[in-house]
């Protein structure tokens, strides 16, 4: 094992000293090194293959450590395993892990291996080792390492992001033992059903039947989310260029945007495709957009995978009016399209920090405050204000990551089949929740039998 030592000057000046552990080059592709982040080691009371089928099947997954595991669902299944796709959601501290994984290395009982593009920036892989040894037949002595593939360019990006709380080494190595011994308690406890512990990779199978992995094929609702009119001091076509190129993007708001790529242009933009990363309250979001909408002058949607939850669509439209004055009045809407059977999820979602409806209708008058004094200092070059899709245009010369995380053609033409206001969404879960929830009448009643029955037991120890 080589350690490399790498400092990165601060832009408020000083500097931040971060040391790699790194193994030579990676063994899937050898254009990236492989760093060695975090490890644990824990000895199991437990038989090697019992251990090894849960894990690998990402049995009850969300179990293992609620406080810092989501859940994980399987997309298809491969026979031996290798290049079985899945889902995983994490949050090993403030920060939402979404894992497009792929199994890369599978020999039973003793190793396991996936990776996936890293969530926060998919210019990176990261990924996990289980290596399993069994002491005797009820002692194994298991270690999970987590590792990151990454150009030896990049290093220095990556140093920044597994040098935040979220994801230093103490932590990590923490949240993989806390994973492993919550298995190994379900397994102890006989509580994970018998068909959740067999070998998983026995034959091939498509588990989901789309890319979210959702099982059923229920209708698609539209919530309108957020949204806000504000008048900008600029002819309509000045401001749709400036807007639709995401010109200078990180200057809109520096608190939240960090920055936009293009990766190709179509002519007449529908179909585009961009990256987009911010960081609202204390969470890295990185979205896969493509344009759905582009009419000159007048409206443009994107929509892409929500970076925090893949199984929805987030976006924002916008609809330019030109005023008589020569002014332009622009109506922005952040949306959501999402599966009916998701309506109460996205509920919690909308009580997030950072994602709550009064942070993100604040945000869209922020950035356009941020976006008007661009205008009026003249900050946009001519070419930021000159209309970008005239013609088909390859911008980005790599693709990050994409193999790993699917961006499904339904982003660009799904069409949803009703539009509700996030008002009328709260009213429906509300009706939901009371039809799921035991009547008033009945709780009075349990509570009354309730507190009959502990009298009882009281009497009966007198």
């Amino acid at each position: 094992m080589t350690r490399r030592t790498i400092t990165v000057d601060l832009p408020g000046g000083g500097d931040q000293t971060t040391e790699f552990a790194y193994d030579g080059e990676c063994p899937v592709d050898p254009s990236f090194l492989r760093i060695e982040h975090a490890e644990t080691t824990v000895e199991l009371q437990i038989g090697a293959e019992t251990f090894f089928d849960a894990f690998t099947r990402f049995a009850q997954y969300d179990r293992w450590a609620p406080d810092v595991q989501g859940s994980a669902h399987w997309l298809t299944v491969e026979e031996g395993g290798v290049g079985s796709r899945f889902i995983a959601y994490d949050k090993p501290g403030t920060t939402h892990l979404a894992h497009y994984g792929e199994v890369v290395d599978v020999e039973r009982p003793t190793h396991f291996e996936w990776r996936a593009p890293f969530s926060e920036w998919q210019r990176a892989y990261l990924g996990t080792e289980l290596e399993c040894e069994e002491m005797d037949q009820e002692t194994t002595s298991v270690t999970e390492t987590l590792y990151f593939d990454v150009r030896e360019e990049h290093l220095p990006v990556l140093a920044g992001f597994t040098s935040t709380a979220s994801l230093q080494e103490e932590r990590i190595e923490t949240f993989l033992e806390t994973r492993l011994r919550g298995l190994d308690a379900l397994l102890k406890e006989d509580d994970i059903p018998d068909d959740e512990r067999s070998f998983l990779f026995t034959e091939e199978r498509t588990v989901a039947t789309d890319w979210a992995g959702r099982i059923s094929g229920g209708e698609w609702v539209r919530v309108l989310y957020a949204d806000g009119e504000v008048d900008f001091d600029a002819p309509a076509d000045e401001v749709f260029n400036a807007f639709s190129r995401f010109a200078r993007y990180a200057d809109w708001t520096r608190d939240i945007h960090v920055g936009c790529e293009w990766l190709d242009v179509k002519e007449g933009g529908v179909g585009s495709r961009f990256l987009i990363w911010e960081k609202p309250g204390d969470r890295h979001v990185m979205h896969y957009g493509v344009v759905t909408e582009c009419e000159r002058n007048r409206r443009f949607t994107w929509r892409a995978p929500f970076a925090e939850w893949g199984k929805v669509f987030l976006g924002t439209s916008l609809r330019l009016t030109p005023r008589a004055d020569g002014e332009t009045t622009a109506y922005h809407v952040l949306y959501v399209d999402l599966p009916v059977e998701y309506l109460p999820v996205f509920g919690g979602f909308g009580t997030l920090p950072g994602f709550d409806i009064e942070f993100e209708t604040f945000h869209i008058y922020e950035e356009a405050d941020g976006f008007q004094r661009l205008m009026e200092n003249d900050e946009f070059t001519e070419e930021d204000t000159s209309y970008l899709f005239d013609e088909d245009d390859q911008i980005a010369h790599d693709w990050p990551m994409q193999e790993g995380r699917p961006w499904p053609d339904r982003a660009l033409t799904l069409e949803p089949d009703r539009t509700i206001s996030y008002e009328e969404l709260l009213v429906e879960l509300s009706e939901v929740f009371a039809d799921a929830l035991p009547s008033p009448k009945f709780t009075r009643e349990y509570r009354d039998l309730k507190r009959l029955w502990t009298h009882a037991d009281q009497e009966g120890e007198e």
